[in-house]
């Protein structure tokens, strides 16, 4: 590698070059999934990166190369500074992991959460009293020193992401692969994680690579997303920008009772609607989202509309896109 490489390589905690994975399909030994398309991209330390995309996206395959589990089929990938394939002893050196365990299945339910964390330890000779003293701040940071010796089938699912994540930082590395540490969780489960992973970033400058198939959540925590389409990166960006990208399809959501076809006609009628993007029929009520011109603008017409006609308002919202209207627009699926 080259002087100026290396440099490169520097800048960043974690990279990727033309990273490629293929698998064998299941019944053929000579058909291939492709699994990650030669994908590269460079994450800067104390960068919240956000791997956003449905499942079979490439996300976690992609995780598991940077975790060194998986070897890959062409490319490099670089944590830390070392290299996947060559370095994969400095890789797990440098890396906290956490992968989507539904129910913390990767816990031992039968020991505590501090036996947890001391077997975990051990693995990773971390010595023992390193060990004990980390383990103690992780669980006061967690807030789980009160139920610390409680036996880990006895916790809720929020808290045994917890006893995870306290694992996932137990070595105090430098660089932290998730995947999907939210599924699972409830909706207070997945805000109380997405806080502490903010807190994480922010207060200790971990750098955290982060995968996820919901849209609203890589916005919260990410400071830039790649977007993962078929094993491909279809775009890398700010938030933001990526939201201004896809911003034709944003609209409103209206929840209204009573009969459907009437609301409808209505809604259609109303000036700046351009068309009923989808309708959802509930046991009372029934869900419409329309693309419109002007978001500010439906918020106040359609519910004056609404009332004119005699017609049940119950809510009203902006709509944000689903993940396959914004892959539609990165990918080219739709024209104008």
């Amino acid at each position: 590698m080259s002087q100026e490489q290396l440099k490169v390589c520097a800048m960043y905690a974690v990279e990727t070059l033309g990273l490629t994975k293929y698998f064998e399909k299941k019944g053929s030994k000579s058909a291939r999934i492709l699994a990650v398309d030669h994908v590269s991209f460079g994450v800067k330390e104390g960068e919240f990166f956000g791997l956003l995309g449905p499942n079979g996206a490439g996300k976690t395959t992609l995780i598991k190369i940077l975790c060194t589990l998986i070897i890959p089929d062409e490319g490099t990938a670089r944590v830390a500074g070392y290299d996947v394939m060559k370095q994969p002893d400095g890789v797990k050196e440098s890396i906290g992991w956490l992968h989507g365990e539904t129910g913390g299945r990767a816990l031992y339910w039968r020991l505590s959460a501090r036996d947890n964390l001391m077997f975990y330890a051990y693995l990773q000779n971390i010595p023992s009293d390193v060990a004990k003293k980390r383990i103690d701040a992780l669980l006061d940071f967690f807030d789980l020193t009160k139920d610390a010796d409680r036996l880990v089938k006895d916790f809720s699912t929020g808290m045994k992401v917890r006893v995870m994540l306290a694992r996932t930082f137990l070595p105090n590395a430098p660089v932290l692969l998730m995947d999907e540490p939210t599924v699972g969780l409830d909706a207070l489960g997945a805000i109380e994680t997405r806080k502490l992973l903010r807190s994480v970033c922010k207060d200790l400058g971990k750098t955290i690579v982060f995968t996820t198939h919901n849209i609203v959540e890589a916005e919260r925590l990410c400071e830039r997303i790649a977007v993962m389409d078929k094993g491909k990166v279809v775009a890398i960006d700010t938030p933001l920008r990526l939201s201004e990208m896809t911003r034709r399809f944003l609209g409103v959501e209206v929840k209204v009772s009573g009969s459907q076809e009437d609301a409808l006609k209505v809604l259609e009628r109303v000036e700046g609607v351009k068309r009923v993007r989808n309708v959802q029929s509930e046991e009372d009520h029934t869900v419409v989202q329309l693309e419109v011109v002007n978001e500010d603008e439906a918020l106040t017409r359609i519910p004056e509309a609404l009332k004119k006609n005699g017609i049940r308002l119950i809510g009203i919202q902006v709509a944000l896109p689903t993940l396959e209207e914004v892959f539609m627009s990165l990918t080219g699926g739709e024209k104008d």
